[in-house]
């Protein structure tokens, strides 16, 4: 019987203790606002692949009809045996001001829902 009770003592104890753990754990995510952060990191993930695909998709034909090239990421120029890689940087620069572009209205958008917040 006292084993028993030993038992359940033991259970309850570490039922408590991962409570304990779990509301720490919850606090602390809270606090630091990480759950904030790692839902921003997927959704950032996820528009640089669709940003990229977008690019590449899109933007990327239409230059390589004005400049005749099979491979746009290889366009490239020598000047005294060195080489130049404008296409590589040319997609990322479209790459960057898409996002750009697209931070720029939601985070206004966002400042402008916060401002009507404040003014109730």
């Amino acid at each position: 019987m006292d084993q028993e009770k030993n038992k359940e003592g033991s259970n309850n104890n570490s039922k408590k203790s991962s409570n304990n753990f779990l509301k720490g754990l919850v606090s602390f995510l809270k606090e630091y606002s990480v759950l904030g952060l790692a839902i921003g990191l997927i959704i950032g993930q996820a528009s640089k692949d669709l940003v990229d695909s977008i690019v590449n998709g899109l933007f990327m034909p239409l230059i390589k009809l004005i400049i005749s090239q099979e491979n746009f990421d290889n366009f490239s120029f020598v000047v005294r045996d060195v080489t130049f890689q404008l296409g590589v940087v040319i997609s990322s620069l479209l790459t960057f001001l898409i996002v750009m572009i697209l931070l720029y209205f939601i985070v206004k958008k966002i400042i402008k829902n916060d401002n009507i917040l404040q003014k109730k």
